[in-house]
Parts: structure tokens; C-alpha cells; sequence
């Protein structure tokens, strides 16, 4: 998937361009929707803060941008949120898990789109439809990564807020031991990419998906 993003900006810059401004704005859009849950659970932060709106700039910073341009994925900016603004951790959790929700949901998007232009749009489109398949398949990796409870990611956030005091211990112990091992997060899912974990979980999302598309005979 790495070699499409490369392969096309070789081959179409101008085509490169498009998708890179449209990629940009799809993760902004992602970021944009997880704030506005927010807000409407009871947490208004990250209004208060200033992030508001879609610009790249609010939602990605210069690494990250840099990152999906060449990588066609990032990590957004983490949205400040108020634990003590909700009255029950549930809605809390709510809010961390609406960021890889949303990710899901668009990924599913990506691959109607994918599955559509492969069955009917023939060879002439046969680029676009690797494209959505790219977009998919990034989107839903990094929807994956974001559920797990590996601090700093919504998932440990999420598991925080409802956890019990046990496993609110192990989430703090985890993030202790990652802040002092370097590339911790990075080892923690390297190791679970190697073990398969990772691709067995978008590999289930991805049986979901073609389930859900079967029902209307695509």
C-alpha cells in the first residue's frame, strides 16, 4: 500500500496532489467529528482551546503532515478533554472511543467505494478503486491501533475512564514503562503486527464489511 502513494506521485503529481488534499481533509473530518461528540456529551475543552474547524493545522502537526503525505497515514493531535466534565466515565469513554469508531465507519466507506468501482467500473477506473482499497486499509490499521489500552492512544483512555482501579494500575504502569523505554509504543505493536494480532482484527472489521455489502448482493 506504502508503493501506491509513492508509484503515484512518480507517475501523476497532479493526481498525487488531489488525493493528498482530499486525504488531508479526511483525516481532519475524522478528528472534527470525535470534537463534536465531545462537546455534545457534556465536554466543551476543546472548543474552549481553539480547536475548531478543519484545518490541517489544528488536527496535524508538521511531523504528521509530512508523515501522511509520504506514509498516507498520521497520528492526529491529541483533543484535550476534561474527565471532570462528564458525569459518569461511560460518557468519557465515549468520547476517546468515537475517534477510531469514526475511523471505522469511514474506512467502511472507502471500501463500498473500492468494492463498487471494481465490480462496474471496469479497467478505466481499476486505478481509483486501488485507491479507495489504500484509503481503507490505512484508515481501518490505524482505527485498530487507536482501540488498543497502549497509552497515549484513545483506547488506554477509554479503559481509563471505566476501568477498575486494577486495571487503571496497569494502564498507568504500562505508560510508566513505555515513557522509559524508547519506541515503546512503536515495540509494543510492532510485536503485535509480528504475532498477527493487529491484521486478524482488520481482518475481522473487513468480514464485517463484505457481510454488510453481501446483504445488498455487492
Amino acid at each position: 500500500m506504502f508503493s501506491f502513494f509513492i508509484q503515484l506521485l512518480a507517475t501523476d503529481p497532479l493526481a498525487y496532489l488531489w488525493l493528498w488534499r482530499r486525504w488531508r481533509s479526511l483525516w481532519c473530518c475524522i478528528t472534527s467529528r470525535r470534537r463534536r461528540w465531545q462537546r455534545l456529551l457534556g465536554d466543551s475543552t476543546a472548543k474552549l482551546r481553539g480547536f475548531t474547524g478543519t484545518e490541517p493545522r489544528l488536527h496535524l502537526d508538521t511531523f504528521y503532515l509530512i508523515w501522511l503525505a509520504v506514509f498516507g497515514f498520521a497520528i492526529p493531535t491529541q483533543i484535550p478533554v476534561n474527565a471532570y466534565a462528564f458525569r459518569q466515565g461511560s460518557r468519557e469513554a465515549l468520547v476517546w472511543w468515537s475517534g477510531p469508531l469514526a475511523m471505522v465507519l469511514w474506512a467502511f466507506v472507502l471500501f463500498t467505494a473500492y468494492t463498487v468501482l471494481s465490480q462496474f467500473g471496469g479497467d478505466a477506473l481499476g486505478g481509483l478503486a486501488l485507491g479507495f482499497a489504500y484509503g481503507a486499509s490505512r484508515v481501518l490499521s490505524l482505527a485498530v491501533v487507536f482501540f488498543f489500552p497502549v497509552p497515549p492512544v484513545a483506547g488506554a483512555k477509554a479503559v481509563y475512564a471505566v476501568g477498575s482501579p486494577e486495571v487503571k494500575r496497569w494502564v498507568s504502569s504500562l505508560e510508566m514503562w513505555m515513557n522509559r523505554t524508547p519506541f515503546g509504543f512503536m515495540i509494543i505493536f510492532v510485536v503485535l503486527s509480528v504475532l498477527g494480532v493487529t491484521g486478524a482484527i482488520s481482518g475481522f472489521f473487513v468480514q464485517i464489511f463484505v457481510a454488510i455489502l453481501g446483504l445488498f448482493g455487492l
